[in-house]
């Protein structure tokens, strides 16, 4: 199994991959911080969660399928306006990144450009702008999120209008932005993907739908721990852990660690690292391995189908222009 030039041109090299493996080894100490922090910090955290309620492990565990599929959605609205890919393909793929984003560096967005290369024949630039069309959602959600909790500490209607303010005014302008030379640029080829406001709608629709499952996982954690947090910092808890799983430097470690870190200063403002409590670093834990518990054997399995494409080759041939 051999890339183009095009393909391997794409993937990190020299200091990229010297600061993905660093990255990489700041986590695994961040991860092993945390998980000894929650070992030697008392045996009430893990009575707690022996004791918890079956219901709501498994609706931890459910929050992280629904999180999953609705990533593996987002890539699907977003390419649809200019390919027509498959539902179930795109999860596959999505599966696989998100297994791969364990590893030593991210190949998570290197087994994207792999497959989509290799099987699918696009072209690096298309890749990439469609990449860069699903962070926008990212952005978007999340930059939406953050105003509106700042404004209005407690969702409600008028945390939901300052949510969606932002939102609305971006599907009414991305398709005009999407004509500007500089955005064109920037998007490297994918910014026919925003000029279909329904499917951009339907994409922003999806990252808050995951943004919600996020929350619900982590609040759902913290009850089991009996922390009390309020409806506004489990999002913003929720938000921060998203976006820190999503750095340059590697998954493992970072998002564990500013989870316990954030979910302290918010019960407690003020606390230092090296005060925390045991219980918030158990919550960091719990919730990451809520999401593990699906993403790693769900993963497994698309990894073989996935090898087999790739060995396979080419799939058929695309019903729309992918390479433009």
């Amino acid at each position: 199994m051999t890339l183009s030039k095009e393909a391997r041109a794409g993937m990190p090299r020299g200091l990229r991959l010297v600061l993905q493996l660093l990255g990489f080894v700041i986590g695994l100490l961040l991860v092993i911080w945390c998980i000894r922090g929650a070992l030697e910090g008392g045996e009430a955290g893990w009575e707690k969660f022996k004791d918890a309620d079956p219901g709501l492990i498994a609706a931890m565990i459910g929050c992280s399928l629904a999180s999953v599929i609705a990533n593996g959605a987002i890539f699907f609205a977003t390419i649809r306006p200019v390919h027509r890919e498959g539902f179930m393909v795109l999860q596959g793929v999505n599966l696989v990144s998100s297994l791969l984003n364990y590893a030593p560096i991210r190949l998570g967005v290197m087994s994207r450009y792999f497959y989509h290369v290799r099987v699918d024949r696009f072209s690096i630039l298309f890749v990439t702008g469609w990449i860069v069309v699903v962070g926008i959602t990212v952005l978007a959600v999340m930059g939406a999120a953050v105003g509106a909790t700042l404004l209005q500490p407690r969702p409600g209607f008028a945390w939901a209008m300052s949510f969606l303010a932002p939102l609305i005014g971006l599907i009414i302008a991305l398709p005009l932005l999407a004509r500007l030379p500089f955005v064109r640029r920037f998007t490297r080829g994918g910014e026919a993907m925003l000029t279909d406001r329904g499917w951009i709608a339907t994409a922003f629709g999806l990252r808050a739908f995951d943004l919600g499952m996020w929350a619900m996982r982590l609040g759902i954690a913290a009850s089991i721990l009996d922390i009390d947090l309020p409806t506004g910092d489990v999002l913003l808890l929720a938000i921060t852990a998203l976006v820190v799983s999503l750095n340059p430097l590697g998954r493992l470690g970072w998002r564990e660690a500013a989870v316990a870190i954030l979910a302290a200063q918010l019960a407690a403002p003020g606390l230092g690292v090296t005060e925390l409590d045991a219980t918030f670093q158990q919550l960091a834990i719990l919730e990451s391995a809520a999401e593990a518990s699906i993403t790693i054997p769900l993963g497994i399995v698309a990894f073989v189908w996935w090898i087999r494409k790739i060995r396979a080759g080419r799939s058929t041939p695309s019903t729309a222009n992918a390479d433009s």
